[in-house]
């Protein structure tokens, strides 16, 4: 008599079937997974939270969307912005916001701009600009997160990315005019002073504030890594509220302590990395 295949566990073909549509990098809304599962949003939501408790999945602070925890995951490209700094980053940057009150941003730099790769400004109260969203570019030189990154990455690193601008002069006037006149001070003043401000002719993008004006400061500070300057983290408010001067007083010391425990963890999870990969080719 042929032997039957035992039956399958309906809950977990359901686990499986959403972790297999989860991206590791790209972020699934909710709406997303209901529409290719068909499952009801509350089952959904049990089975994201049970993947999440599990280690296999995580949701954005910023846009609230699911992807694949890492350690689950390919290796991302790298051109792709590491995915374990990402997941190291988010719960710190919301516990240094219910400390604060500002939100802060995890910025990467990737070809010649910083890109967001996470924020808790959704956890703060303080209105998000619709254009902002993971993968978001901002300028460079007149970003406070684009500054901490130019002061403290190393000299070729730094050089490359002026030499790219000097052969690719930038559109905006204000970014034209720091790199010919004023780079070298600012950056000068940035790595004395431990952090970086950001320009008063910045709106938060890439283009002239005439034309995009985000009506907020900022400051920021690297975040260092046995590996270089591998991003950095701001502080946010409201600019009619003129607070850089309180705000650099009250809070530099968690923004800085905020970043070294992000790159000492992130340090820890290469390492771990490694430590599994040769075991693996024992």
């Amino acid at each position: 008599m042929p032997s039957q295949n035992p039956p399958s566990i309906r809950a977990l073909e359901r686990g499986i079937e959403v972790l297999r549509l989860l991206a590791t990098h790209q972020g699934t809304p909710l709406r997303a997974l209901h529409a290719a599962t068909g499952l009801p949003k509350p089952t959904l939501l049990r089975i994201l939270h049970t993947l999440e408790r599990g280690g296999l999945a995580r949701r954005s602070i910023f846009d609230g969307e699911w992807r694949r925890r890492a350690d689950w995951a390919a290796p991302a490209p790298t051109s792709d912005i590491d995915p374990r700094l990402v997941e190291i980053a988010a719960p710190r940057l919301a516990a240094l916001q219910r400390s604060v009150l500002w939100p802060s941003d995890l910025l990467v730099h990737r070809d010649h701009s910083m890109v967001i790769a996470e924020s808790a400004r959704r956890l703060s109260g303080l209105a998000t600009n619709p254009r902002y969203h993971i993968g978001y570019r901002v300028d460079l030189l007149l970003s406070a997160p684009g500054r901490a990154w130019l002061a403290f990455c190393t000299e070729a690193e730094r050089e490359a990315s002026l030499d790219h601008f000097r052969s690719h002069p930038p559109a905006n006037p204000r970014s034209a005019a720091v790199l010919r006149h004023e780079i070298g001070e600012i950056l000068a003043r940035t790595r004395a002073r431990g952090y970086a401000v950001r320009d008063a002719c910045f709106g938060g993008g890439e283009e002239d504030i005439d034309r995009f004006d985000d009506r907020l400061d900022a400051i920021a500070v690297p975040v260092p890594s046995s590996a270089g300057v591998q991003a950095a983290i701001n502080l946010v408010w409201p600019r009619r509220y003129e607070l850089r001067a309180k705000v650099v007083e009250a809070h530099l010391a968690e923004l800085l302590a905020t970043a070294a425990a992000i790159g000492a963890a992130y340090d820890a999870a290469r390492r771990d990395a490694v430590l599994r990969d040769a075991a693996g080719r024992r």
